[in-house]
């Protein structure tokens, strides 16, 4: 490693510390421990026992292009107690030295990660999906919550099923699509437009929040979120059926149209019985359709 780049990569160090710095003391005013403190690892100034629900909960990035950042995110998985880190079709960086020297301390989480081609390999079993965003978004979606509301959710629900976090790219953020997936969407609160928080910068945030979160008292959630993917595939079997019996989008924009379902859908959390429910009625009805085809096409023979 030269050393511009060993000094680049220690200057991107102690930018990161500084702002988790400053950020705790923006948080000072408001925050506290909501349960005593457990002594763990003596070394540390303030020891605390690791929350079991931790090992519910998952960091994805989608497509990062800066391999020291991958590093540093595997640094932050580590640090705040999670063990969880995927990467959607990433920048290669296994034999890059800078998110090895980034990821100090945490190379077991970088060395164990799971890089998977697409998002939805990413979301196999997530339950309960956080988006990330720094700007505004498109009207349909959901107004963003703070990092703070959105990690007291997670820990409820952490308890005991599948959550994931997911960040876009350091370039462009999540698309609205990727952010129509989610459940809720969160944001850093921020005191000026620019600059904007750097992708490890905002993962140590939240994962911080989430962290600090989790040593409250959580009961766990009650409602049994249907999975990720099993909601995309049952939004698919319903676009496929008012295909099917001829409705038409205006200018055949079916994403757009999508958007408005899931909103539709989302104001209720759908359950894995409530996809049961719902499918016995399109799939009973697209079969339907299908039989009576197949008979009028006998009849034309």
């Amino acid at each position: 490693m030269t050393k511009t780049l060993h000094t680049r990569l220690r200057l991107r160090q102690f930018h990161l510390t500084i702002c988790i710095i400053s950020y705790t003391f923006i948080s000072m005013s408001t925050e506290t421990y909501r349960k005593p403190i457990q002594p763990t690892e003596s070394f540390r100034a303030i020891p605390v026992a690791v929350p079991d629900n931790l090992v519910n909960i998952r960091i994805i990035l989608f497509e990062p292009r800066e391999p020291g950042n991958i590093g540093s995110v595997a640094r932050v998985v580590k640090g705040m107690g999670l063990s969880q880190l995927y990467l959607v079709n990433p920048v290669p960086f296994q034999n890059v030295d800078a998110a090895w020297y980034m990821a100090h301390g945490a190379k077991d989480v970088l060395e164990n990660c799971k890089v998977v081609p697409e998002l939805k390999d990413a979301l196999e079993g997530v339950q309960y999906l956080v988006g990330t965003t720094h700007r505004r978004r498109d009207m349909r979606l959901p107004s963003p919550v703070t990092a703070r509301e959105a990690a007291d959710t997670i820990a409820s629900v952490s308890q005991d099923k599948s959550v994931a976090l997911l960040f876009g790219r350091e370039d462009f953020g999540l698309s609205t699509d990727q952010m129509s997936l989610c459940q809720l969407t969160a944001s850093v609160p921020m005191a000026t437009k620019n600059p904007s928080l750097n992708l490890a910068q905002a993962v140590q945030i939240f994962a911080y929040e989430v962290f600090i979160a989790s040593l409250g008292e959580h009961a766990p959630a009650e409602i049994d979120y249907a999975e990720v993917n099993a909601l995309e595939e049952f939004y698919g079997r319903v676009t496929r059926l008012l295909d099917k019996v001829g409705m038409s989008p205006y200018n055949q924009e079916w994403e757009t149209y999508l958007k408005s379902l899931r909103r539709v859908f989302s104001r209720a959390p759908l359950e894995a019985r409530d996809i049961a429910t719902l499918d016995m009625i399109f799939s009973t009805t697209y079969r339907h359709i299908v039989r009576l085809e197949e008979r009028l096409e006998k009849t034309q023979k």
